[in-house]
């Protein structure tokens, strides 16, 4: 039987580029070894002999037969009869072999059969010419494994270094006497690093021919070039029909680049540039952008047709560890992204973008930076309204020893630059802030830590408050009244326990409780700016309770796993006080001092589950302020469900979100897999994101059919948008990758007119 017709090769991992120009490199390379230099054979004076013979040679090869003959005047070797030849890696088989050594001329007959590593070839004959590194194939079939690659052919010709021609061959990456889907061509020419050309070729789904492929040229190279790369297609009610064709320029080793020129019939025009750059380890990056001609975007009075999305990412080391890094993001309009912004999540809304360059110089005990940032708040119909922070200059002391003392020392001096073209109700200017802690770590006997501490802050401001562009309030002053105390005291507890519980050999069981004291003196009666959070620095005297707990398993020498963690917390505000009525206690009325309680819980006891909760407990108001459950489950066969729900409301009680998303993955068999992904807002009643789907996937080929329906929320006017329903078909062969897909907006399948663009064209 031919080991061909066996379906034990190895099953590919996934789609992939692999040609038959692959095919025949890998031939040559299973040709070329067979190295023979002249010799003289163990045959005595001729006569037949069973024997192994070991040539010399840079890398010798052996060779056994039932009969071994030598002629001394053509300087032939002939080997009949079960005849074995092996060198490094490679081994032949055939009934009879003849090796004339003065032409380097090799001929392997009758079931001839080639392994080299886990590859084989297997044919009637096989010629090699060993001078020239050429050969021929007779009726011959390769086994790639690697891509699980079948190649057959009538004659396979290796002609030069680089040049392979296939007379009536096939092609295929699937098992079995009768393939799911097979190439075949009449004749195919390939050069290595250039191109091969198919003539007169068929492609096959079973033994029923398809369609007919009189002429077929396509790259052979090993090596990344230039040239136009898969072209993309789909068809949309919005767009119309849409078109990408990329075209990939290598520029040099470090740098290349990607032009997609697209055009949508229905709406647009566009063309996108990628230039990406690595020229060294300690310089990279990457640069995005693309410009759209869209003449359907705004009123018809006044048409916004030129519209752009640009991004940039940088990463450069100077000298003396001196490091730039730069993220870049400018987009022409705040609508941009809701129709052509196929590199974001549409369900998420891009609300702002942030650009910043970064300049820093960073050691073991010390960090100085500077910084520039830019926000776009796209949710403003004027940017200059948007309060810009440039530039922010920072210098970091890391925390270390004082010489000579048991102290602890950490210091920040940070300046920030405030800053606005159009200034409303807004703090802007300059601030200067120090704060430098000093901490004495202190162990009392083997169990207790107590660690006391103490942060002072100096800020200095040069701001003025702006209604209407004008400053109403100017302040320039040094505040030197802030400082805080904090003590931490900890200890830890643990207890090992043994048995075979939960699959561990023993479960170490940790409890760290932990009391910390936080205490800033009262708020002074001055009024500074506020440009920042960190500018509210209200008195307070708190203490919060923590315990911790966790269960570590053992599973070997050195090998450990944390399956478990639970901690809660709840702090005593002495100075703030709260009521039902009053929740924020800016009335100070004296009823509770209790803060929110906080609480987290991890439980992962295998690599199949895995659970994730946290709350929040408001005791004053009795009720939970936020909390998330994440749940994922999965079996050895590959089914995983995972479900997460989360809630969180405002100081008013209002909700800021609550949405339930689930995803289910069922492995009917090994071939076909079903799967639903749904995001359901509580908040609103509605689900934001549908999809459901079939992926049929058997050994060397696979399609992907899904429908999808997202819904969006207007940001104005609180109403639901008409949903956006698209089918979503893929086709993938393996070894050729994806040859067919096909996505339609789902209503224009149904004849009726759409609203809302295909979101999932590509």
């Amino acid at each position: 039987m031919s080991i061909f017709h066996k379906t034990a090769c190895l099953r590919p991992s996934g789609a992939g580029t692999f040609t038959i120009a692959c095919a025949m490199l890998i031939v040559a390379l299973i040709l070329t070894p067979l190295t023979i230099s002249y010799a003289q054979s163990t045959t005595t004076n001729g006569n037949p002999t069973k024997s192994a013979a070991i040539l010399p040679a840079d890398l010798p090869v052996q060779m056994s037969a039932e009969r071994l003959s030598f002629n001394y005047q053509t300087n032939t070797y002939t080997a009949r009869g079960n005849v074995s030849l092996s060198q490094g890696g490679t081994r032949l088989r055939a009934d009879s072999i003849v090796y004339e050594a003065n032409t380097g001329a090799l001929n392997a007959m009758g079931g001839v059969i080639v392994r080299s590593g886990a590859d084989v070839i297997e044919a009637e004959k096989i010629s090699i010419d060993l001078n020239a590194s050429t050969g021929v194939l007779f009726n011959g079939k390769l086994l790639l494994s690697r891509h699980n690659v079948y190649l057959e052919g009538k004659k396979l010709e290796k002609k030069g270094d680089a040049n392979y021609r296939v007379e009536e061959g096939s092609f295929t990456t699937c098992d079995g006497a009768t393939p799911d889907w097979r190439i075949t061509g009449k004749d195919l020419d390939v050069t290595l690093e250039g191109y091969g050309v198919l003539k007169h070729g068929f492609f096959y789904v079973r033994d029923i021919p398809v369609f007919y492929l009189p002429w077929l040229m396509y790259p052979a190279k090993r090596q990344r070039q230039s040239g136009f790369l898969m072209p993309q297609m789909a068809n949309s009610s919005m767009r119309g029909f849409d078109f990408r064709l990329p075209l990939f320029l290598d520029i040099s080793p470090s740098i290349d680049s990607t032009i997609t020129p697209r055009l949508c019939t229905n709406r647009a025009a566009q063309v996108g540039l990628e230039f990406r750059y690595f020229p060294s380890e300690n310089l990279r990056g990457r640069f995005y952008g693309e410009y759209t001609y869209d003449w359907k975007y705004g009123p018809e009075s006044d048409p916004k047709s030129h519209r752009f999305y640009v991004t940039w990412r940088h990463d450069e080391e100077f000298l003396s560890a001196l490091r730039l890094k730069a993220n870049a993001n400018w987009v022409s309009d705040r609508n941009y992204f809701e129709f052509w912004g196929s590199r974001f999540d549409k369900r998420l809304r891009v609300r702002y973008l942030e650009s910043n360059a970064i300049l820093y110089r960073q050691s073991d005990n010390f960090l100085l930076q500077a910084e520039a940032r830019h926000f776009d708040n796209l949710d403003l119909p004027d940017n200059a309204r948007t309060v810009q922070n440039a530039p922010i200059l920072t210098g970091t002391l890391f925390a270390r020893q004082a010489p000579y003392t048991p102290l602890y020392v950490n210091s920040n001096l940070i300046y920030d630059n405030f800053h606005a073209p159009i200034m409303n109700q807004e703090w802007l200017g300059s601030r200067l802030q120090w704060d430098s802690r000093l901490a004495l770590p202190i162990s009392l006997g083997p169990y207790l830590k107590f660690e006391p501490s103490m942060t002072y802050f100096a800020k200095a401001y040069a701001a003025d408050y702006y209604e209407r562009n004008k400053s109403i309030s100017s302040v320039n002053a040094i505040r030197t009244d802030l400082y805080q105390i904090n003590t931490d005291v900890f200890t830890d507890l643990s207890s090992i326990y043994g048995g075979s519980l939960l699959g561990f050999q023993r479960i170490k069981h940790t409890i760290r409780p932990r009391v910390v004291w936080t205490y800033r003196p009262f708020r002074s009666s001055q009024t500074y700016p506020v440009f920042d959070d960190s500018d509210r620095m209200d008195h307070i005297s708190l203490i919060t309770a923590e315990i911790r707990q966790a269960w570590t398993g053992r599973l070997g020498a050195n090998d450990y796993m944390d399956f478990a963690t639970f901690s809660i917390s709840q702090g005593y505000d002495f100075n703030n006080t709260r009521t039902p009525m009053d929740t924020l206690g800016q009335n100070y009325l004296t009823k509770s001092h209790l803060t929110n309680m906080q609480a987290e819980l991890s439980i992962k006891p295998h690599s199949l589950l895995d659970l994730k909760a946290q709350a929040e407990y408001d005791p004053v108001m009795n009720r939970a302020r936020s909390y998330s459950l994440n749940l994922g489950v999965m079996d050895h066969r590959g089914d995983t469900f995972q479900i997460l729900h989360q809630f969180a409301e405002d100081d008013r009680h209002e909700d800021l979100n609550r949405q339930t998303n689930l995803n289910v993955q069922v492995k009917v068999t090994s071939a076909l897999d079903l799967f639903f992904e749904n995001q359901y807002s509580h908040q609103f009643n509605f689900a934001y994101f549908t999809s459901i789907g079939i992926n049929y996937h058997p050994q060397c080929w696979s399609v992907l059919l899904k429908y999808s329906e997202t819904r969006e929320q207007d940001p104005v006017t609180q109403k639901i948008k008409d949903p956006d329903q698209t089918v979503f078909m893929t086709v993938s062969l393996y070894g050729l990758g994806q040859v067919y897909r096909f996505s339609r907006d789902w209503s224009e399948l149904l004849g009726a007119p759409a609203d809302t663009p295909d979101t999932q064209a590509f």
